[in-house]
């Protein structure tokens, strides 16, 4: 009975150990979101991915922040949309969370990625705006196609996520959700599933509120498709979503994040 007790604690000691960490636009929790010092944050404190949100900008480039304008973290208001590349950098986007980053400017998509090491680390790459960023995101892509382990992109959008796997068949591509759909109706995760395999995506990446279990997970994994979970803060809910199998977690804390999955 021992014996067997301490196979299924290494058994789970391991699987924990086994769930990639991903930082919710870099080390949010300690620097400023969806910037390069975040990004560069999290990868020195031993991330295994960084996610991060990106957008169109008026003169076709890739600007990288969550917000479809740049009010909440600039404390200018513009539209990402009707901005040139140098107009968005010409804002402050890290004074709003400290002064220790005062002057930080909104990335380029390049200049995200340049920051990730060699190796094994990858780049989530979060579209919030519509299909007609995939040419352009698949152009900047090209020079990372032999690192293509190292960079997926996941979408709340289906023809986004569509689009971008037909025009990148070489990076992985999931598709994100909420636990309701824009009416309020629950997430019929059966149908999450079938479309998500017909569109040939590589998994699902779901948010907190769904009702996890361990037939959730085996439901996904059972169809062929990896599992995401975002955004996990508390250390009780990371352990829980691990030990049912998850294949990684989204936060906003990768140090925390690491603690509590390595906690015996």
């Amino acid at each position: 009975m021992k014996l067997f007790s301490l196979f299924a604690l290494l058994i789970m000691s391991t699987s924990l150990s086994a769930t990639e960490i991903v930082s919710h636009r870099g080390f949010s929790a300690q620097a400023p979101e969806n910037t390069v010092s975040s990004f560069k944050l999290a990868w020195e404190h031993g991330t295994d991915a960084c996610e991060l949100d990106l957008y169109l900008t008026a003169d076709g480039e890739i600007a990288i922040l969550h917000d479809s304008d740049t009010k909440r973290t600039t404390k200018v208001a513009k539209l990402v949309k009707d901005c040139t590349m140098a107009e968005l950098q010409t804002l402050d986007a890290g004074a709003w969370k400290s002064a220790q980053y005062k002057g930080e400017k909104i990335p380029t998509l390049v200049q995200a990625l340049e920051t990730m090491p060699l190796g094994s680390k990858r780049f989530f790459l979060e579209v919030k705006c519509g299909p007609e960023v995939v040419p352009v995101l698949a152009r900047q892509l090209q020079p990372w196609k032999g690192r293509a382990s190292q960079v997926c992109v996941i979408a709340f959008d289906r023809a986004v996520a569509q689009e971008s796997k037909k025009a990148m068949p070489w990076i992985k591509v999931y598709r994100l959700s909420s636990e309701k759909t824009k009416d309020k109706k629950p997430v019929d995760l059966t149908q999450l599933i079938a479309d998500t395999k017909v569109d040939g995506l590589d998994g699902l990446d779901l948010g907190t509120k769904f009702d996890w279990s361990k037939e959730l997970v085996d439901q996904v994994h059972a169809a062929g498709l990896e599992l995401y979970v975002w955004t996990v803060n508390k250390a009780s809910d990371a352990q829980h979503l691990a030990s049912l199998g998850v294949d990684g977690i989204t936060t906003d804390d990768p140090v925390m994040l690491r603690a509590a999955l390595e906690k015996k």
